[in-house]
């Protein structure tokens, strides 16, 4: 099986909206002080802008993973999935300063290797 434009844009779409939820959540987590689970938490969450960014992302990234879904066969999909963690732990430690120890690196890495091997079988 040949995957073409059209499967890649809608994946790429998926893992766009996806890492950009988590960007936006971590924003918001971060600015946002102490949470509970209250009708406090819930309607100060309700007015935060970054809430809504991701959780516009997130639909926008459902959509394009049921796209994705029709046009690729699932174990496709779901693999190339995998990278949206290399990704969002790139974002946390370029964008966030988060520390990310070398154990994590290397399953990156191992993850990034199983993607070009996924990759050279489709």
């Amino acid at each position: 099986m040949v995957v073409d434009v059209k499967s890649l844009s809608a994946l790429g779409i998926f893992m766009l909206g996806t890492v950009l939820a988590n960007y936006c959540f971590k924003i918001a987590a971060t600015n946002f002080g102490d949470m509970s689970f209250s009708g406090d938490t819930l309607m100060k969450a309700a007015s935060t802008p970054y809430i809504w960014f991701g959780v516009i992302a997130y639909a926008l990234a459902a959509v394009a993973w049921f796209v994705s879904l029709s046009l690729v066969p699932l174990n496709i999909a779901v693999s190339v999935s995998a990278f949206v963690y290399v990704i969002i732990i790139l974002v946390a430690w370029l964008v966030f300063q988060e520390e990310v120890p070398l154990s994590r690196w290397f399953g990156i890495g191992m993850i990034t290797f199983g993607m070009i091997l996924i990759g050279r079988t489709v």
